[in-house]
């Protein structure tokens, strides 16, 4: 009997131990495969999918995206197409044992910094690869990616529990921020993260109390046909956006960029009771200065360019007053594109003709507002055709050359879709270029400085 007992004891602690075994071959990392670097078994189960899979072990590869690692995953085990079965075994290239950690890196807020904007669809695509070995990386440092985009989406998993509850961060294009900036990071980039403030759609239509209301209607603004924009001087949404901002310095990035810091220039809004619009931004920014210290990170902000006029109309309107944003902000990034300029200006029948003259001009108002100030000026670059009657690379080396007399330090690329097609190659031929001759500077600044012709913000093409 004893001996029956006993082998009835090992017969139950094999099959115990050879389950256990199946178990960790199909659910834990071999320490001894990782040291070799060559990878684990996967053992499928009923209803997984390859992307279900891939984001399963997407933060211990070397893969960039999660179309990069199924696209991997295909090739190592030679499948075609998408379809896989219950207990197939697949060979994942996994190459560290725990999830990478980015760390900000420090810059100086005179940092020269040449760079492009990415979205969310370039981010989360293999795309990013060419826009920063091919466009970036052979003459710049920087690039800015986006964090919360014009539709109020997060690119990133959140744990804000407001973000959560909207679901802003439900749909996240990279499972892993902190891979992707320990990515770039590695390229020798200076990683920037935009913020798109107070136009959130998703936001004002899912907490319609915290919408700005018309002043003629009193009801939410409506941008594109539903709601878009936000209180700035609610406490509520300047503690999401805040939290945001500090969730992502934690994450590792360099720069947090505020975009759409400002009112909405298109109708009348009912007016802030306790302060002005331009205190109310001014404060917004003074408590992201403090809230953002101990992270060591960059804070800019993005401007219109018509701001560098200084016009009382423009800064109440929009509620940006540079002298004040500017105790604040490390670096200003007004948005001098050439095409937005209203037309005629300054005696100027169609100022986005005129890139070399319009960059020229506003950044040396721009620098005229900044001089006593902290903050650097690093504008953006038109990288897009509209309002251009002929748009191609030294339309971008214009600009690039007007920067480059200026006091200006550095520069940023601007296309909503990222069709950095001719900005590439305006790159190649710019980076190989001679220096802009004075000659030249002072031949096309000798136009006549007249009086601002009567516009509004509205028209340059922003809501």
């Amino acid at each position: 009997m004893l001996k029956e007992r006993s082998f009835l004891n090992s017969f139950v602690w094999f099959l115990c131990l050879s389950s256990f075994g199946i178990f960790c071959s199909s659910q834990e990392i071999f320490a001894k495969d990782i040291q070799k670097d060559t990878g684990r078994i996967h053992l499928v189960r009923a209803g997984e999918s390859l992307n279900k899979i891939a984001h399963r072990y997407f933060s211990l590869t070397e893969a960039v995206t999660i179309g990069g690692l199924i696209g991997e995953i295909r090739e190592l085990n030679g499948i075609q197409g998408s379809l896989i079965r219950p207990k197939q075994r697949l060979h994942i290239p996994l190459s560290r044992s725990t999830p990478v950690e980015a760390k900000t890196v420090p810059k100086e807020r005179d940092f020269e910094s040449k760079g492009i904007y990415v979205n969310r669809y370039s981010m989360g695509s293999k795309k990013i690869r060419w826009l920063v070995d091919e466009v970036i990386t052979p003459v710049g440092n920087t690039v800015i990616l986006d964090g919360k985009d014009m539709l109020g989406r997060l690119s990133f998993p959140s744990e804000v529990g407001l973000a959560r509850e909207i679901g802003a961060s439900a749909y996240p294009v990279t499972p892993d921020p902190n891979k992707l900036i320990h990515y770039l990071h590695e390229k020798g980039l200076h990683v920037g993260v935009r913020l798109v403030l107070f136009f959130d759609p998703l936001l004002a239509v899912e907490r319609p109390e915290l919408a700005l209301l018309s002043k003629t209607t009193g009801k939410p603004i409506r941008e594109y046909g539903k709601p878009g924009w936000v209180d700035p001087a609610h406490p509520v949404v300047r503690r999401y956006n805040l939290d945001i901002a500090k969730e992502l310095a934690g994450m590792g990035v360099d720069e947090i960029q505020f975009d759409y810091i400002r009112y909405p220039t298109s109708e009348i809004i009912q007016e802030p009771k306790e302060a002005r619009r331009h205190e109310i931004i001014t404060q917004f920014l003074a408590e992201a200065r403090k809230e953002l210290a101990p992270s060591k990170v960059l804070i800019s902000i993005d401007v219109f360019g018509i701001m560098a006029w200084g016009r009382p109309e423009d800064v109440r309107m929009t509620g940006q007053k540079l002298k004040d944003l500017a105790e604040y902000a490390d670096v200003i990034s007004p948005m001098i594109y050439p095409s937005h300029f209203s037309s005629p200006f300054q005696g100027i029948p169609k100022p986005g003709n005129r890139p070399y003259f319009m960059v020229s001009e506003a950044c040396r108002r721009f620098s005229d507002f900044l001089k006593d100030s902290r903050a650097t000026l690093r504008p953006w670059v038109q990288a897009f055709p509209y309002g251009v009657d002929r748009f191609n690379k030294d339309y971008i080396i214009e600009q690039l050359r007007a920067l480059d007399a200026s006091e200006t330090r550095g520069w940023l690329l601007w296309s909503a879709g990222n069709a950095y097609g001719v900005a590439r190659k305006a790159l190649d031929q710019w980076h190989n270029n001679e220096p802009l001759k004075e000659k030249n500077l002072t031949a096309q600044l000798r136009l006549e400085d007249r009086t601002v012709l009567p516009h509004s913000p509205a028209h340059l093409g922003y809501p």
